[in-house]
């Protein structure tokens, strides 16, 4: 048998098929096991054969271990953890990408605005757009700019009906699997996630960490036209918006902001009352 494989590789592709060599009357049973497996996967190659189809989605894979990871991206699953932070991640190698950029003690690129060091020198430089305004990536559908070239290219498919991923429960389709991963969880209704301050219960563990700046009164988002900083990405965004449109009213003298003009000026009258008794 093991001899017609050999042959058989060598009949698709030539003799650089060949496993470092062996003939088959030198292989002991491990090794034939071994290369029947090989021989198997590597002549769906030329084949094109891909038996493994994902029910969500159109694609298809060789191997058994890429399926299964592709098909986290649309259940959710995430079953590798930061032990540092608790973030989960979809595949090992994201892991320990995350663990090698975010928890290393090596980053000697510095940020000269506030501090933050990097151990990339591409990471400064996202970094230090935020501090500039810097959004050069321009979106030719709608004009709206990004500071990443990756948030600009996944806000592109908001302007496409191109919507790959479909929920097998309900048939919402959405743009990004993340997004139906985060969907899913309305379906299965397990929180595995649990806020030990109040008990709230969260899907994701991403969500676990944004509800936990409520204790903790951590806001790490930061408007630049005033000094008003937000727990949440999606309310300093709203915040923005609101100084584009100009409905926000920005005090002159401390940079206190206010949804009303009324409010303003009656906060203005605290700056005169002071003004007025130092005088």
């Amino acid at each position: 048998v093991i001899n017609c494989i050999f042959q058989d590789i060598q009949e698709i592709v030539g003799d650089e098929c060949e496993v470092e060599g062996n003939r088959a009357d030198s292989l002991n049973s491990s090794q034939i096991q071994v290369l029947k497996r090989h021989f198997v996967f590597h002549k769906r190659l030329h084949t094109g054969e891909r038996p493994y189809q994902c029910p969500f989605c159109e694609k298809s894979y060789i191997w058994s271990s890429d399926f299964r990871k592709h098909i986290r991206t649309h259940t959710g699953e995430k079953p590798y953890t930061c032990e540092e932070c608790g973030k989960d991640f979809v595949r090992s190698s994201d892991l320990r990408k995350h663990e090698r950029n975010m928890h290393t003690n090596n980053k000697p690129f510095l940020c000269k605005q506030c501090g933050q060091t990097f151990n990339k020198p591409l990471s400064l430089l996202r970094h230090e757009r935020k501090h500039l305004g810097e959004r050069p990536f321009v979106c030719p559908e709608c004009g709206k700019a990004f500071a990443l070239a990756s948030r600009m290219t996944e806000h592109r498919k908001i302007h496409s009906s191109v919507r790959p991923y479909t929920c097998s429960v309900c048939s919402k389709a959405f743009t990004k699997s993340s997004n139906l991963a985060e969907h899913l969880t309305v379906h299965s209704g397990v929180r595995p996630h649990k806020c030990s301050e109040c008990g709230v219960a969260f899907a994701m563990v991403s969500r676990l960490v944004r509800h936990q700046r409520i204790h903790t009164a951590v806001r790490p988002y930061h408007c630049q036209g005033c000094d008003m900083s937000f727990s949440y990405l999606a309310a300093l965004k709203r915040h923005q918006k609101q100084h584009e449109e100009g409905t926000i009213f920005v005090c002159g003298q401390c940079s206190k902001s206010f949804p009303q003009d009324s409010l303003l000026t009656e906060h203005m009258q605290s700056h005169a009352d002071a003004e007025t008794c130092i005088s």
